[in-house]
């Protein structure tokens, strides 16, 4: 049990350091080009990597934590839990519907785009209209509960 509490304390320090290092080594790594106007970072590569790593990492634990909150919600009231994953699961619904359900609608061309020389890819068009179906949904829904949040407040107390 002593261990699970200073296990989280020791990897906070060593992620830590791991982060102090990849930002000095940006920093004090030297450049690629050091006459060129704007200089580039020899060690880009490693502070990008260790951020996707972190990020990564988080995205794991928060995800684990919220599968074993399902399972206990299933467990103590699964009506409720199903009920509370309806959204969700729209939302995840609405995404692959504009990933693969709008592969013929390009919001932007290659034209639309000043500083971009190279093609638009399939892969790049879905993942575009996914993105922009998603943001217009959730945009509509915020400005509808905005607007209409005054009908629903005597029913939240």
């Amino acid at each position: 049990m002593k261990l699970m509490n200073v296990l989280p304390k020791i990897l906070l320090w060593v992620m830590m350091a791991v982060s102090v290092v990849a930002i000095a080594l940006i920093f004090l790594g030297g450049s690629v080009d050091p006459s060129a106007e704007y200089l580039e970072p020899v060690y880009t590569d490693v502070l990008l990597y260790w951020i996707g790593i972190t990020v990564g990492i988080a995205l794991l634990i928060t995800l684990g934590f919220a599968v074993v909150q399902l399972g206990k919600g299933l467990v103590k009231n699964p009506w409720e839990t199903i009920k509370s994953l309806l959204f969700p699961i729209l939302l995840v619904a609405l995404l692959l519907i504009g990933f693969f359900g709008m592969n013929n609608y390009c919001f932007f061309g290659p034209d639309a785009i000043p500083t971009f020389d190279g093609t638009i890819t399939l892969l790049m068009n879905q993942l575009a209209n996914m993105c922009m179906l998603g943001i217009g949904a959730l945009s509509v829904i915020a400005i509808l509960l905005i607007i209409f949040a005054g009908a629903f407040k005597s029913k939240v107390k």
